[in-house]
């Protein structure tokens, strides 16, 4: 149990500039409150209504910029904050990477949007503040939902498995770092399908520290229900889970459903792998998005949006669109292996299964 202090500013802090319409209000964000709707344009601000927020935070992890503990409520105001009361729990809502609008400073700045239950509570910087009056652009165009923006040149921010993890394939159950183009995997969906594309990149100590987003999410053997997965399974923390559940068919319906990791942390069993000081992620493209088989688990491959391909890098792309060259169409709309759940949706169903104890793949 511990407290910390940290500064926040008021959406009237901040005046858009050349017309444009950044989300900078809350009438600018996603109808849920979970992302920008359209970051665009520039904006500046001052700092003259900068209030000093107090927190009280029951797990000890002051989590609450780097927010893994969704739904866990455990960050709470010790002071209001203009109409949010003392006690009024927040969190990391969604972030946007920002740089100065003078074609020569190439610096980026890391504004986080804090709220609870979707209302904006106030922006804050994390890490070095930019110079006030100074215009602010955003380096990438935001979506509507925050588990699939993707902060550009921040890294592997697609969906990942790591190394040693073993995927099911008509020859048994293979270590992904030894599978390549055209092996073929077995789908949930549609049987044996062959690899159009598989990419990886390595993370070191100093890329995970300078990005401790990108750590990888462990899931425990059985933290997921029915003894899956059947060893321990780490993905990167934008991997998403298929769950099975009534509470997903009453709540969506859908009763099969697909989160990202990092919203399952509530969970017991499932943690952020801190302990992993360097890692290697694994991506897997099909012609489809597919539901795979790791680690015993039903996860998902390669989501093809556009938010999650920028984080490839460019080689890798270039190479995608040789492949899909339909992906390189803006307009162009993949469609998902399952319903895929917002980073909000996703933090109630969690919320839901803990509170009934209920296990997140029930029983087929």
């Amino acid at each position: 149990m511990s407290t910390y202090s940290f500064y926040v500013l008021p959406p009237e802090a901040f005046t858009v500039s050349d017309g444009s319409d950044l989300p900078i209000r809350d009438a600018f964000t996603a109808q849920d409150g979970s992302a920008w709707k359209d970051a665009q344009g520039s904006f500046t601000y001052s700092r003259d209504a900068l209030m000093q927020v107090n927190v009280h935070d029951a797990d000890d992890q002051n989590q609450t910029l780097n927010d893994y503990s969704n739904g866990e409520k455990t960050q709470t105001l010790i002071d209001a904050v203009g109409p949010f009361p003392a006690g009024t729990p927040i969190e990391n809502e969604f972030e946007i990477s920002l740089k100065l609008k003078n074609g020569v400073d190439d610096k980026e700045y890391r504004l986080v949007a804090l709220s609870s239950d979707g209302k904006i509570v106030g922006y804050t910087f994390d890490g070095e503040w930019p110079p006030t009056g100074t215009r602010l652009e955003p380096i990438w165009k935001g979506t509507e939902d925050s588990d699939n923006n993707t902060l550009e040149k921040c890294g592997m921010q697609a969906p990942c498995f790591t190394r040693g993890t073993l995927i099911a394939t008509p020859k048994g159950h293979v270590a992904i770092e030894t599978l390549a183009e055209g092996d073929l995997v077995m789908t949930r969906d549609r049987g044996a399908q062959p690899i159009r594309w598989i990419g990886s990149a390595e993370l070191d100590a100093q890329a995970l520290h300078a990005n401790p987003k990108m750590q990888p999410i462990r899931i425990r053997a059985g933290a997921l229900g029915q003894g899956l997965p059947t060893q321990d399974l780490l993905v990167s923390p934008q991997h998403r889970v298929l769950l099975r559940s009534r509470i997903a068919a009453k709540m969506f319906g859908a009763d099969q459903v697909l989160v990202a990791a990092k919203q399952l942390l509530q969970i017991d069993g499932i943690d952020i792998a801190v302990d992993e000081t360097q890692v290697e992620y694994f991506h897997m493209l099909f012609d489809r998005h597919e539901i795979v088989i790791s680690n015993g688990a039903e996860t998902e491959s390669l989501y093809p949006g556009p938010e999650a391909l920028k984080s490839v890098g460019p080689e890798a792309l270039e190479e995608i669109y040789a492949i899909f060259p339909e992906l390189a169409v803006l307009e162009y709309a993949h469609e998902g292996a399952r319903l895929l759940l917002s980073g909000r949706q996703s933090r109630k169903l969690v919320v839901r299964h803990a509170q009934h104890a209920r296990p997140l793949v029930a029983a087929a």
